[in-house]
């Protein structure tokens, strides 16, 4: 029979001790120094030396660091931490092959379909997609300044709305508002071409 006080202990909340993002980066490298070569050594045995363990080693790593939990699975034991990591290697590998076997079916798929068509496209098409890159150019070169700096910033250079902000000292909103008015000026004048 339980006292009050191990009642009390057993069914109190866990408290969680938030750290900054550098703390938690911190750990990872920490983590991914000491376990990277035997990491690296697991995945290449699983893998017959094939060139993708690099690859793998990467998607192993950066899955670790998505984890919600990523704090309190990297502070344990070195023990358990390794354990972990292989664990998560074996599910890297796992989905790799799935993956691997999906688009194999896919392609088997699309050889023995005896109604597929040319997947070329026609002169027409290469033709018709060229004018309309000519003309998103043009669309884009027309915009305002600001308009076309921001969304050129987020669509060909893949920054964010909070790193486009900082770069040009304006707020996100004001970057969202350069975005949106830029897609609605492009699409306009595209679709008024077509």
């Amino acid at each position: 029979m339980r006292t009050k006080q191990t009642l009390k202990a057993s069914i109190a909340p866990k408290v969680v001790h938030i750290r900054s993002r550098e703390d938690v980066e911190s750990r990872l490298e920490k983590v991914a120094l000491e376990h990277e070569p035997a990491l690296r050594r697991f995945l290449k045995a699983r893998l017959s030396g094939h060139p993708d363990h690099e690859d793998l080693l990467q998607d192993t790593f950066l899955r670790v660091a998505r984890q919600n939990d990523v704090e309190e699975k990297l502070s344990g034991r070195s023990e358990t931490i390794r354990s972990y990591l292989f664990s998560i290697a074996t599910n890297v590998i796992r989905d790799r092959h799935r993956q691997s076997a999906t688009r194999q079916k896919y392609v088997d798929l699309v050889k023995n379909d005896s109604n597929t068509h040319c997947l070329e496209p026609s002169a027409e098409d290469v033709a018709s997609a060229q004018e309309r890159s000519v003309d998103i150019r043009a669309a884009i070169l027309s915009l305002r300044p600001d308009c076309r700096d921001a969304f050129l910033l987020s669509r060909f250079q893949g920054l964010s709305y909070r790193e486009i902000a900082d770069a040009k000292g304006i707020s996100i909103s004001m970057v969202e508002k350069h975005i949106i008015r830029a897609l609605v000026q492009i699409r306009r004048r595209v679709e008024r071409d077509y």
